[in-house]
C-alpha cells in the first residue's frame, strides 16, 4: 500500500504537467518516473518495519507504518541537501530532488516530441484552406468562451502567444495557420479544436455562397441595363 501512495504522488505530479491520463501511458520515461516513486515508498516501508524505527503511537498501526513511509518517501525523494548558484546564476540543488528531476525532464521532452509530432500532423490536416487572418480572431474567441476551466493567467498566455503570432511578419499565412492550431490544441485537445474549426468552415463557406450569390445576382443586372 505504501507503494502505492507513491505512485499516486507522481501520478499526480504528471497529470498536473500534462492534464491528460493518455499522455503519460504513452511515453516510456514517464513509467520510470512512477516507478522510482512506486519504489521509493517500497523500500521506505520495507526499512521502517526491518529495523521497528520507533515512530510514537503511529506505528502502533500498520495504516501508520504505510502512510509515514509512503508520504515520508515522496518528501526525501524531492529534498535537497544544499544548494548553490553557479557562475551564470543558476540555482543548483544537491540532493535526491536533482535525481529526480533529471527523469521528470526526460519525460518532459519524450512528451514533447510525441505530442508535437502528433499536434503538427493532426493540425496540418484540420487546419488546411483555413484563413489565418480570419481564424486568428475567430478560433480564440470559441475557444476562450467555451473553455471554462482557463483561469486569467493562462487566457492572456494564450492571447499573448496568438498575438505574437499574428505579428509575425516573417511566416507564411500556412505556417501561421498550423502554428496557431498547435498554440490552440494544448488548451483545447484536438477534438476540442477539430469541432471549433469544422464550425468555423462551413460558417466561411455559407458566407462565401452567399457573397458569390450577391455577385452573380449583382453582375445579371449589369449586363441586364
Amino acid at each position: 500500500m505504501s507503494g502505492m501512495i507513491g505512485l499516486f504522488v507522481g501520478l499526480s505530479e504528471l497529470v498536473n504537467r500534462y492534464n491528460s491520463f493518455k499522455k503519460i501511458f504513452v511515453n516510456i520515461y514517464s513509467w520510470i518516473y512512477l516507478l522510482i516513486n512506486f519504489l521509493a515508498a517500497v523500500l521506505a516501508y520495507y526499512i521502517i518495519k526491518k529495523y521497528k524505527l520507533n515512530l510514537g503511537s503511529i506505528s502502533e498501526h500498520e495504516i501508520g507504518f504505510i502512510l509515514i513511509s509512503g508520504l515520508g518517501a515522496m518528501a526525501f525523494l524531492r529534498s535537497s541537501f544544499f544548494s548553490f548558484k553557479s557562475s551564470s546564476g543558476q540555482i543548483i540543488s544537491i540532493g535526491p530532488a536533482a535525481l529526480l528531476t533529471i527523469f521528470l525532464r526526460a519525460a518532459e521532452s519524450e512528451f514533447d516530441r510525441i505530442m508535437a509530432n502528433n499536434d503538427i500532423n493532426n493540425v496540418s490536416i484540420l487546419m488546411k484552406d483555413i484563413n489565418f487572418a480570419s481564424a486568428s480572431k475567430d478560433l480564440p474567441l470559441i475557444i476562450l468562451a467555451s473553455m471554462r476551466v482557463l483561469n486569467n493567467e493562462e487566457q492572456k498566455s494564450l492571447s499573448d502567444d496568438i498575438l505574437k503570432l499574428v505579428n509575425d511578419t516573417t511566416a507564411t499565412t500556412e505556417a501561421k495557420s498550423i502554428a496557431l492550431g498547435v498554440i490552440l490544441t494544448k488548451s483545447t485537445g484536438y477534438a476540442l479544436l477539430k469541432t471549433a474549426v469544422d464550425s468555423l468552415r462551413e460558417i466561411y463557406q455559407t458566407k462565401t455562397k452567399v457573397n458569390l450569390e450577391k455577385l452573380s445576382t449583382f453582375q445579371n443586372k449589369l449586363n441586364a441595363l
